[in-house]
């Protein structure tokens, strides 16, 4: 599927027992093709996009810590509360937060209307949860959750002390205490309202390519292009506008990267490989991998979109319209000429 418009993509509902955890949720990437709890490993998106509408007095789920996976979320309307294990904080329209590995949350409608979030998280091939609260634990594949009770390492395979001690095994000991990861900043540094990022201007010499970003993940700290043990994100997110009449960029595609798009106000069009078509807001594009893409501003307003990528480390692009090819780091745009394998070596 080329694109598809958020009003066409179904609302499931999610509610416990008495309704303390109720949410309705839109599965955007699933729509797109995407498969749930797959990565591109599993044939899947690089990561998940998904819009939650939490009632008033709700929480979207019990305070849980994740192993491995990072969840980023966007409020576009309402008010809530982020808890923390020791911590809460109030949020609002146009705050963004991100949680990393290891650190418990839980986001509840604190408001007295619907709570409307985005909601991005990467797709690691395999998590885990732990659940304050409970004291229990989950395991995302497969999808089940238990309390752990302590056990001798060969419980069931040999005759064992059927009470061992943290002496006979001392990997059993403080069993119910999880050994997360605990995020080096804090998770003030991790929650701002787009009105205190900065719009950044760029254009080409004469004007055809032109546009406005703000950087969501940079201004949490996230380095572009970098692996996650020396500093980077699993996944980028910006805001961007482009002016009447302009383009954002060439038609280009990506060697490794997956570009994902959400149109929010003004007209325009889209070029997806082959394929040219209008877009308007609620529309969603996902561009893989050696796909070209590019998209202009036919309206008469600005044209505002959300855009996510997965900002592999290793990467090139081609600008297949001109014949150009580019590599990040160090910076180079050029044209390949042809060569002998062995040319200016003997």
């Amino acid at each position: 599927m080329l694109k598809v418009n958020l009003r066409d993509v179904p609302e499931l509902e999610q509610r416990s027992p008495t309704g303390k955890f109720h949410s309705f949720a839109k599965n955007v990437s699933l729509a797109l093709g995407g498969i749930r709890n797959a990565g591109v490993w599993g044939g899947g998106h690089p990561f998940d996009f998904q819009i939650r509408r939490v009632p008033p007095g709700a929480a979207v789920c019990p305070l849980h810590a994740h192993i491995v996976q990072w969840e980023l979320f966007v409020v576009r309307r309402g008010t809530g509360t982020v808890r923390l294990e020791n911590e809460r904080r109030e949020v609002r329209a146009g705050d963004c937060f991100l949680h990393l590995p290891g650190e418990a949350h839980q986001l509840i409608n604190t408001g007295g209307e619907d709570l409307e979030i985005f909601i991005i998280a990467d797709n690691p091939p395999l998590d885990g949860f732990w659940y304050p609260d409970s004291q229990k634990w989950g395991l995302r594949t497969p999808s089940v959750f238990f309390k752990m009770t302590p056990v001798d390492y060969f419980d069931g395979e040999d005759t064992v002390d059927p009470a061992p001690t943290a002496a006979a095994d001392v990997r059993n000991a403080n069993i119910d205490v999880p050994a997360l990861p605990q995020p080096a900043t804090p998770f003030s540094a991790r929650c701002k309202n787009l009105d205190a990022i900065a719009w950044e201007d760029w254009s080409s010499p004469k004007g055809k390519f032109r546009g406005a970003f703000r950087g969501v993940s940079l201004a949490f700290g996230a380095q572009h292009r970098t692996p996650l043990h020396a500093g980077g994100h699993p996944f980028d997110l910006e805001f961007g506008k482009v002016p009447v009449g302009a383009t954002l960029l060439p038609f280009h595609w990506h060697a490794l990267q997956w570009e994902f798009y959400v149109f929010l106000e003004g007209r325009g069009e889209f070029r997806l490989g082959d394929a040219t078509f209008a877009v308007e807001p609620g529309d969603c594009v996902m561009a893989a991998p050696q796909v070209g893409h590019g998209f202009r501003n036919t309206g008469d307003t600005e044209l505002h979109y959300l855009v996510i990528a997965d900002d592999p480390p290793n990467e090139f692009w081609c600008y297949a319209d001109t014949g150009k090819f580019g590599i990040p780091k160090p910076r180079k745009i050029f044209r390949a000429t042809d060569a002998d394998y062995f040319d200016g070596e003997e």
